[in-house]
């Protein structure tokens, strides 16, 4: 299967899931929108309060919604989706704030790769171990095309920012983001995987009826929605098969050495 097909598999998913909202910042009408504040690394220092959130889609904010996104004080989003994506959905800036924008435009489809993808969905014979099998490569891609990341970890490292982060669904472009900042802030690979699959709290509520616009039944569909261990073992896989190790990939991609990797961390965390 190309990569350019399992790139519209990760997308179509994405896209699919939008419109649901996980709470953990109470923003109503953003999927998956949290912090990543308190998360403890292995010497016992958290992230502080207050500087860095991931999210999915937040085009459609309540006046409830943009009274408490005001209140977050977020100066610098960055944007993971791609043109088609962000036409559809515009990030929704309340008045009067002052964010800088920067787009990263990960995973670019265009219709005949969609129709594949539709093809192989409808096929009788899908089954759950296909559905496995298209997210793993799909999230694999994601460390093949590390570099398209660097625009979020320009941003990282800079002092004063105040960053929100996102994708369409806040699971698959920005779980594989936020790993990586985390193992960066020395969180552990248990911690980095329990805030990974966090985002299956917010997918577990989601009504799959509404799929039966795309011709896919909702059981098929429940298969392909979630997050796994195992797509986010096989990105960390890929990129320490391509580079020799995850440091590797920050230092050849981001220019993260040690140096910098303590600035990150000076900047993120307390005790």
């Amino acid at each position: 299967m190309t990569q350019t097909l399992l790139r519209t598999t990760a997308i179509f998913l994405m896209i699919a899931f939008q419109s649901q909202a996980q709470k953990n910042m109470d923003i109503e009408n953003s999927p998956n929108f949290r912090s990543l504040s308190g998360i403890h690394n292995k010497d016992g220092k958290k992230i502080k309060e207050g500087i860095i959130y991931r999210s999915g889609n937040f085009s459609k904010l309540t006046p409830s919604d943009v009274t408490k996104f005001d209140a977050l004080h977020i100066n610098t989003i960055v944007d993971f989706r791609n043109d088609d994506e962000i036409k559809k959905d515009p990030d929704f800036i309340p008045a009067g704030q002052k964010i800088e924008t920067t787009r990263a435009n990960i995973g670019s489809i265009n219709g005949k790769e969609m129709g594949q993808f539709m093809k192989i969905m409808m096929s009788p014979t899908f089954n759950e171990a296909q559905a496995d099998s298209l997210m793993v490569a799909a999230n694999a891609g994601f460390a093949e095309s590390a570099k398209d990341f660097k625009p979020f970890f320009d941003e990282v490292k800079k002092k004063e920012t105040v960053v929100l982060f996102h994708c369409t669904a806040g699971k698959d472009r920005t779980g594989f983001a936020s790993s990586l900042l985390l193992h960066i802030l020395d969180v552990s690979d248990e911690e980095i995987m329990k805030d990974y699959l966090r985002s299956n709290e917010a997918i577990a509520k989601t009504d799959l009826s509404k799929y039966k616009a795309y011709g896919i039944p909702e059981e098929r569909m429940a298969k392909l929605m979630g997050v796994k261990q195992t797509y986010l073992e096989a990105a960390w896989a890929t990129a320490i098969k391509k580079y020799g190790s995850i440091d590797k990939m920050l230092l050849v991609e981001y220019g993260i050495d040690k140096k910098v990797k303590k600035q990150i961390q000076k900047k993120y965390l307390v005790k």
